[in-house]
């Protein structure tokens, strides 16, 4: 494993801290970075070439997991909010945005959407996990989640059952892999992935990561890819964000956060060369102090990320 140093760590200066900061989406289009605040209950938008920050809330909604900008428009966005799927309309700027649609809603409580991500077809695959109020989220007898993909024609179609924490997501299109994180299993795992269909085929563990941490103390969460095929995933509660090398299956690289609790992370900027990371402030694994919440940025990777796709709705 190396652990080469010529990467930068830096807090981006004028972000807010969010409770469990997640999902951060790159539009390559407008040079918007999208991410929320889980529990906070917030949306935000940074413009990621002068760091100017603006966020919204949508009434009524406190759990907003995930958001996603719809393609062909500049103010339709999906968003997870507790057991619904949303289109939303926001125009970037105001502090409310508006519910346009309620496009699908999990047929039972004590469930929450958690993680998502598109694929380069525009579909969007995301994962549920018990709710903080229903229990111990960290009980392993608890896999009550599962692994769906949605599409406006489909709807919502169930790929993998039995889910403990639906977590990261990655696509490597050069050789039809999809890339998965339940954290329960403190693993990566890798299936084929029909790019045709969108199904997805011959579930095998990439990697093992018990070696890391327990699953209170330091577990897999986000994770995004570059254009080499390397994984990087955010290990919550470890400080941490590993590179995975996914022909051997192996780290690579440990980059060191300045925070415990890292969620996610993805490439963007001009050049899909700075990776942008999401942290949690509320103290899940250990004392919590500043810098925890805010958002990153990571530099001199030496390498550029993959394209994020926006929701297609045809």
């Amino acid at each position: 494993m190396t652990t080469t140093k010529n990467f930068k760590v830096e807090q981006i200066t004028g972000t807010t801290m969010t409770m469990l900061g997640e999902a951060p989406f790159y539009d390559g289009e407008t040079d918007n970075l999208f991410w929320t605040d889980i529990i906070g209950g917030q949306i935000f938008r940074m413009e990621t070439a002068t760091n100017k920050l603006f966020t919204a809330r949508i009434l009524g909604e406190t759990c907003l997991s995930f958001i996603v900008p719809v393609d062909g428009t500049n103010n339709q966005f999906i968003v997870g909010a507790g057991k619904r799927l949303l289109l939303i309309n926001w125009d970037g700027i105001h502090t409310m945005a508006q519910i346009t649609r309620i496009l699908t809603e999990l047929p039972f409580d004590g469930i929450r959407f958690n993680d998502a991500k598109t694929d380069n077809q525009g579909r969007l695959y995301l994962g549920t996990m018990i709710t903080e109020e229903t229990g111990n989220i960290f009980d392993l007898k608890k896999r009550v989640g599962s692994l769906y993909r949605y599409t406006m024609e489909e709807g919502l179609v169930e790929l993998k059952t039995k889910v403990g924490l639906s977590n990261g997501l990655a696509f490597n299109d050069k050789t039809n892999t999809m890339y998965y994180v339940d954290s329960y299993d403190l693993n990566i795992k890798q299936f084929m992935y029909d790019i045709k269909t969108g199904n997805i085929t011959n579930e095998k563990v990439l990697i093992d990561l018990t070696t890391f941490g327990t699953l209170k103390t330091n577990f897999p969460d986000g994770m995004t890819i570059d254009k080499e095929g390397n994984l990087y995933v955010a290990m919550f509660g470890g400080s941490r964000i590993l590179k995975i090398n996914t022909t051997t299956g192996k780290v690579m690289t440990e980059i060191t956060m300045p925070c415990q609790q890292i969620t996610s992370m993805t490439f963007g900027g001009k050049t899909l060369d700075t990776m942008f990371v999401t942290t949690a402030g509320l103290d899940f694994v250990g004392k919590q102090t500043y810098p925890a919440g805010y958002l990153f940025k990571v530099t001199g990777l030496g390498t550029t990320g993959t394209e994020m796709t926006k929701f297609l709705t045809h």
